[in-house]
């Protein structure tokens, strides 16, 4: 039990000190040996825990997406403006690029093990949002024909296409743009 104490701990230290560095000098700035020394560990063993800096953002972008709607769910009123209200922001604060955003996906493309850690994220993402939606279609806010769990699936799939075609350089220049009129025509999709 130590050692997976350890390890977690270990991958903690190695995520806040991105997250420092991100926020200090930008994530394109910021360098793997310089994620490493500001988590007191070698260069080597972030690469235990990561195949890349662009692994880690990734990690760290679904862990944020979870924790907002983890808190949504203890708020009260109306879900679906609090879900664009989230989309939106995250849109917003996205910290990459499209270049950057575009090597990412090329790596999740190319590689099986981070295809397969990509798919638990999506799986991960799905199963929080399920019982948001369940409960949306309780209060008669999204449509009941379609099950919550489809509904989860294809607002999903809409982030993640949305992220693809922007990084492609199609649609709107500005990510928030593009994933705001998305998600609007989504939701009016989804309307009762």
């Amino acid at each position: 039990m130590k050692r997976e104490v350890k390890k977690a701990q270990t991958r903690q230290r190695i995520s806040d000190s991105a997250i420092e560095l991100f926020e200090l000098q930008g994530y394109e700035q910021t360098t793997v040996q310089q994620i490493a020394e500001r988590a007191d560990v070698a260069k080597g063993t972030f690469f235990n825990y990561y195949s890349s800096k662009e692994d880690l953002m990734m990690e760290l972008l679904s862990m944020m997406i979870m924790k907002e709607i983890e808190t949504m769910l203890g708020k009260p009123g109306p879900i679906v403006p609090r879900l664009q209200a989230i989309v939106f922001e995250f849109a917003r604060n996205f910290p990459m690029n499209r270049s950057v955003t575009r090597a990412v996906l090329q790596g999740i493309f190319g590689s099986a093990k981070l295809r397969e850690i990509q798919c638990e994220r999506c799986d991960e993402m799905h199963a929080n949002l399920t019982p948001i939606f369940a409960h949306a279609q309780g209060k008669g806010e999204i449509r009941s024909d379609i099950s919550a769990g489809q509904v989860a699936q294809l607002a999903v799939q809409t982030y993640f296409g949305v992220l693809m075609s922007w990084a492609l350089e199609q649609g709107e220049p500005e990510l928030v743009d593009q994933m705001a009129l998305t998600f609007e025509v989504f939701i009016r999709g989804m309307a009762p």
